[in-house]
């Protein structure tokens, strides 16, 4: 198959990854290199496939290799869509989840913590995917268990399937929330390093 050549290595695939998120720039042998840590002379070599093919287009600046995305290629548009930014799946599942909870419960607010909240992802989606924490805060306490419910289901049959990556919904009442900023360690840290993705924070 075509796409053997094309993505047969971790460093073409580094180098696509670049390159492709990076269409209007042109780059040097070196910084290329740099910019996938790796050396020139295995760029150099990885990447002859790549101009052969026609996706790299290479030009010459005296003795000097620079390289560019072909972006009227036909591989260019399903390569942009494969190597999209991981922070922007992540942003665009928690949308997802938003849209499908503001859709049927009234909430307060709700509150992205851990390493996501602190723009750190692990990149790895095979062994150790970074974990989406989402906090909800709703007004009644009587409404927590039908949402939880609901919203567990929900992240099984559509987050996980699509994605491959968890998120755990936490559900807390308003009462609880501010109750716990009085002496709740964990609560009292995500008040103050939680970013809100919306509504606003109790007080």
């Amino acid at each position: 198959m075509y796409l053997d050549k094309i993505l047969g290595t971790k460093i073409k695939i580094r180098i696509l990854n670049e390159l492709v998120n990076h269409p209007r720039k042109k780059y040097m042998e070196v910084e290329l290199a740099k910019s996938i840590n790796s050396s020139a002379s295995e760029v150099n070599r990885q990447i002859k496939d790549l101009v052969a093919c026609g996706l790299v287009v290479m030009e010459t600046a005296g003795k000097t290799k620079v390289y560019s995305i072909n972006p009227s290629h036909f591989i260019f548009s399903p390569l942009k869509k494969l190597f999209q930014d991981l922070k922007k799946v992540y942003k665009k599942i928690v949308r997802e989840v938003l849209r499908y909870v503001t859709k049927k419960y009234k909430i307060e607010c709700a509150i992205l913590i851990g390493s996501f909240a602190k723009g750190k992802i692990r990149e790895d989606l095979v062994k150790m995917p970074s974990d989406i924490d989402l906090v909800f805060i709703v007004k009644k306490r009587e409404d927590i268990p039908s949402m939880k419910k609901d919203l567990l289901k929900y992240v099984e049959r559509k987050i996980n399937v699509k994605y491959g990556i968890n998120i755990y919904p936490m559900i807390l009442s308003r009462d609880e929330y501010i109750e716990g900023l009085k002496k709740d360690e964990f609560i009292i840290k995500m008040h103050v390093t939680g970013e809100v993705v919306y509504g606003k924070k109790p007080l």
